[in-house]
């Protein structure tokens, strides 16, 4: 049975890879390891609103074509799946040798282990998080050495408060390395990155008063192969495509 260790948002993600090969054939999008989790709990997928379920899955395309060329650049790299849930992204851009962490809150990561719902893969693990503002795991990415690294925050960051997503951004900004990569998605208050030369990323608040990041800059389009390019233009074009169905916008950056 689902537990309560799952958020809704969770659920609704996965039910929306799962049935996408059926309900949404004409996104193209299929997810074989999704259907199998989804067949495996004990979920009503009949009570999910279908508009719901489709933006969802046209978000999770959007930042897969993002994360495939990510392992293009990187065939070797480290991604970090930040509260990732119920994550199937492994199995759909899997190269080979990519290795994948999957980063949960105790209660969900001891969930999807008793249910085995990790991939059968010894470069693919699912590791207890206390938050992800946590600095433990982020201590640990120092002993990666030169690894390529990418963190991803699907839906992490996206409804916490703002004092979380600032504990994380700050953290983050004074323990990664230059280079490593960071797709997030968000809601309110609105991440931003003002439209001028080396703008870094910035975060108001309703006082008036704005946080800034300095070391994260967008990972441009002048930056990016001609395959990133359209994915960055795919990914941004998600909340405009999706206005009333909650679709949040989503960024890529870099640490500087």
């Amino acid at each position: 049975m689902i537990s309560t260790a799952v958020s809704r948002h969770a659920v609704l993600s996965l039910v929306g890879r799962a049935e996408a090969r059926v309900r949404f054939p004409d996104l193209g999008f299929a997810d074989p390891w999704a259907e199998a989790m989804l067949a495996s709990l004990d979920v009503d997928p009949a009570g999910f609103d279908a508009r719901a379920l489709r933006t969802s899955t046209v978000r999770t395309m959007a930042v897969d074509r993002l994360v495939r060329d990510y392992v293009a650049r990187n065939p070797l790299g480290l991604v970090i799946a930040l509260d990732a849930g119920l994550c199937t992204r492994f199995s759909r851009v899997d190269n080979g040798t990519l290795r994948w962490v999957e980063l949960d809150p105790p209660h969900l990561a001891e969930f999807k282990c008793a249910h085995r719902l990790g991939h059968a893969s010894d470069r693919h693990a699912v590791a207890r998080c206390c938050s992800i503002a946590c600095t433990g795991w982020m201590d640990c990415l120092r002993g990666a050495g030169d690894v390529p690294t990418l963190l991803i925050a699907e839906g992490a960051l996206a409804r916490q408060p703002p004092e979380v997503v600032d504990a994380f951004l700050t953290r983050a900004s004074l323990r990664l390395a230059p280079g490593t990569e960071l797709i997030l998605d968000h809601e309110a208050p609105p991440l931003r990155i003002p439209p001028r030369s080396r703008a870094c990323l910035e975060l108001p608040s309703l006082d008036g008063s704005v946080a800034r990041y300095p070391r994260l800059r967008p990972f441009c389009e002048g930056d990016a192969s001609t395959a990133l390019g359209r994915a960055l233009r795919d990914a941004s074009r998600v909340p405009r495509l999706y206005q009333d169905g909650g679709a949040p916008p989503v960024l890529h950056l870099r640490f500087a």
